[in-house]
């Protein structure tokens, strides 16, 4: 079993392909999550079919890359971790291997895995798994998260979020910026049991939130300000992996574009930056938490409440607007619910293909579908 072709199309299509993907790997296998760099890299997790349990990671590179493969097989070998490659037609490299080798994390593992953090393989223990960027593992009553990339605000976030809205302990002292330790925190989320009673509570502490903006030190200000999420960018960034895939979708992302990236209305409070139900954590007695502020920043709380709108369902949303009017949030007018609604569309609408769906050209398509009816 190999890969068709050199084309970036080539490649995506085999790893998405499990029966593809498994008889290249030798082992029973499927595509879990997937980052494209054209005509350079393919990186997936990997996950058992039946349990959907992490299997560590692949990725295919392209000639240019056979260096990177070198040194990630000899700093594996010297520390007896476990990394396969082999080569492929049209001079392309196949490596894989479990996750304290990933190419990435290994370095973060290693200094996690010092402090007691990280013990055995993290495959058994890993919740979610985005490889070459974070591994989020449960460790007896902790969430460990490890970061590829520092994030030097994410205690001093904590600590302020905390002090304003539910959120689950912290309880390393953020001296890693690589790390980041908190305490396991109910039994479930809004995106694996929807509730409007929890959406209700959700939008009341997303409005407390919004609304603590003003309380910020001016040394986290300064820098929450600079975390400017460039839409224009991002979708730029999005149709350029597309190009490589479907020139069509592209294109039309393009075109979208043009129309979506309105300016969202009002002052810029502190967002959470990337809200959706299954960053709020619920427990079966009522306890609601929010989670996951690393792309915290400043900007006008329509962003919030928009990609609140496009991803949960109808009864989340209306209990949602709710719960963040009644404890004082300002909710916009539909016109302007529709501008937040369609920024939220546009820069997730690649998310079927990250989140390695086999169908994810006609999902895409779906996502794009909708943002046209909103523009109407």
């Amino acid at each position: 079993m190999t890969v068709d072709g050199t084309r970036t199309l080539d490649v995506v299509d085999a790893v998405l392909d499990a029966s593809r993907l498994s008889g290249l790997l030798g082992c029973d296998v499927r595509a879990d999550h997937l980052r494209i760099k054209p005509d350079t890299s393919v990186t997936v997790s990997l996950a058992d079919p039946g349990t959907g349990r992490s299997r560590g990671w692949a990725r295919i590179l392209w000639p240019g890359g056979l260096s990177k493969a070198d040194k990630t097989s000899m700093s594996a070998a010297r520390r007896g971790l476990l990394v396969g490659w082999r080569t492929l037609p049209g001079g392309l490299v196949l490596q894989h291997g479990e996750i304290l080798a990933d190419p990435r994390l290994r370095r973060p593992l290693r200094q996690a895995g010092g402090r007691g953090l990280v013990g055995g393989r993290p495959e058994e223990t890993a919740l979610r798994y985005n490889p070459l960027r974070r591994l989020v593992l449960r460790r007896d009553d902790l969430v460990v998260r490890v970061l590829a990339e520092a994030d030097p605000l994410g205690r001093d976030v904590h600590d302020f979020v905390s002090a304003h809205v539910a959120v689950p302990e912290r309880v390393d002292d953020g001296a890693d910026p690589h790390l980041a330790v908190l305490r396991y925190t109910g039994d479930s989320d809004l995106g694996r049991r929807p509730d409007p009673r929890g959406s209700r509570t959700a939008g009341a502490l997303i409005a407390a939130l919004h609304r603590s903006t003003d309380q910020l030190p001016g040394p986290l200000r300064e820098p929450l300000s600079r975390r400017v999420v460039d839409p224009w960018r991002q979708a730029e960034a999005h149709a350029g992996v597309l190009d490589a895939l479907d020139r069509p979708l592209a294109q039309r992302m393009r075109a979208l574009a043009a129309r979506a990236l309105a300016g969202l209305p009002g002052p810029v409070v502190l967002v959470h930056g990337d809200f959706s139900p299954d960053q709020v954590l619920t427990s079966g007695d009522g306890g609601v938490w929010l989670t996951d502020f690393d792309r915290a920043h400043l900007a006008p709380a329509a962003a919030d409440l928009g990609s609140w709108l496009m991803t949960a369902d109808e009864p989340g949303v209306q209990a949602f607007l709710a719960g963040y009017r009644d404890a004082g949030g300002h909710v916009p007018s539909g016109p302007q619910q529709r501008t937040a609604l369609a920024g939220a569309l546009l820069l997730r609408a690649v998310e079927p293909l990250r989140e390695a769906r086999p169908g994810w050209a006609r999902l895409v398509g779906e996502r794009l579908d909708r943002l046209e009816e909103v523009l109407r």
